[in-house]
């Protein structure tokens, strides 16, 4: 119970500059990852998906049951050791090993090469009378208009959200749910840099769902800070904003809590395709709850106490403390 009170009384925007530093600190070793990997281009600090590059994904599904290093070996005794390949788990309708091999662009010759290799060393599993093998591949114009499109709905998304947040409440509040915004996604962003995973389309589905999330959990705490203004008008804009927190935490809790439980269900057992898409929106969840809290409340703030009429208020309760 003391544990409760603590969280329902803590003065959160006594402490919004820790906040500020604690987001800083973790987006800057993101940017830092990007900078590196990308070899001082950000842009390819990131592990890109076929969408995103030209290249080969060859799907397979093999008679014995290779370890990945072998299926590796294999792959690089075949002239690709650059390939990427990661297990997929048991293939449909054959129970098989299923492997994800990614290389780059292969001709006729080289897919043929390959797939007689392989099927040498391994034996490719049947389903239906047909061996499990689909191969895709990806030109790199696809790859440009793939991460374009994509940038151009991640841009789109955040002006609607400023304008959609202006109009029902004013623009420092729109300025505050847009740091917030931006803050999930260079935070995802760098979370997907430092841990090496792959960026497929999944990824950017998530994250425009991640938007769209922590701006409902933002304008909760927006609406009742809007709905307290009047109330308690004399109160400084700092203890009206904790004020307000404490009175949507348990909601917030509750609405991260219930959306976190399937995500996590889809990370644990779901495809390859829908871990991806699990995982980005797992920390893109947490990433928001957090944003909505400590960010967006934190922003409107510092921008509110500049205000005179704030000013004094603020003045005068810390002459009253005195």
């Amino acid at each position: 119970m003391s544990l409760l009170r603590r969280i329902y009384s803590f003065d959160y925007m006594g402490h919004k500059y820790w906040w500020f530093a604690l987001s800083g600190t973790i987006i800057v070793a993101g940017l830092i990852s990007l900078f590196v990997k990308g070899g001082g281009n950000p842009v390819h600090g990131l592990n890109y998906g076929l969408e995103f590059k030209e290249g080969t994904r060859i799907s397979v599904a093999f008679e014995q049951a290779p370890s990945l290093a072998d299926v590796r070996a294999a792959v690089t005794k075949a002239g690709h050791g650059e390939a990427q390949i990661q297990q997929t788990g048991s293939a449909a309708d054959t129970g098989a090993p299923g492997f994800q091999i990614q290389t780059e662009m292969l001709d006729v010759e080289q897919q043929n090469a390959l797939k007689a290799a392989l099927a040498e060393r391994f034996g490719l599993a049947s389903a239906d009378g047909k061996e499990v093998w689909s191969l895709e591949t990806v030109s790199a114009s696809f790859g440009r208009q793939v991460v374009t499109s994509s940038l151009k709905a991640v841009a789109l998304a955040l002006l609607l959200i400023m304008i959609y947040v202006t109009f029902r409440f004013q623009w420092k509040s729109a300025i505050g749910a847009i740091t917030a915004e931006i803050h999930d996604l260079l935070l995802v962003i760098g979370v997907y840099s430092l841990t090496g995973r792959e960026v497929t389309t999944a990824t950017i589905a998530a994250v425009l769902t991640i938007l769209g999330y922590s701006l409902y959990d933002t304008v909760i705490v927006f609406d009742r800070i809007r709905e307290n203004e009047p109330r308690y008008g004399r109160m400084p804009y700092g203890d009206l904003v904790n004020l307000s927190i404490w009175g949507t935490l348990t909601r917030s809790i509750n609405t991260m809590t219930t959306t976190l439980l399937p995500v996590i269900c889809l990370l644990l057992f779901g495809g390859a395709t829908l871990k991806d898409f699990a995982f980005a929106l797992l920390v893109g969840i947490i990433s928001g709850a957090y944003s909505s809290i400590f960010v967006a409340p934190s922003v409107l703030t510092v921008l509110k106490e500049r205000e005179p009429r704030y000013q004094k208020l603020k003045a005068a309760a810390r002459a009253g403390e005195v």
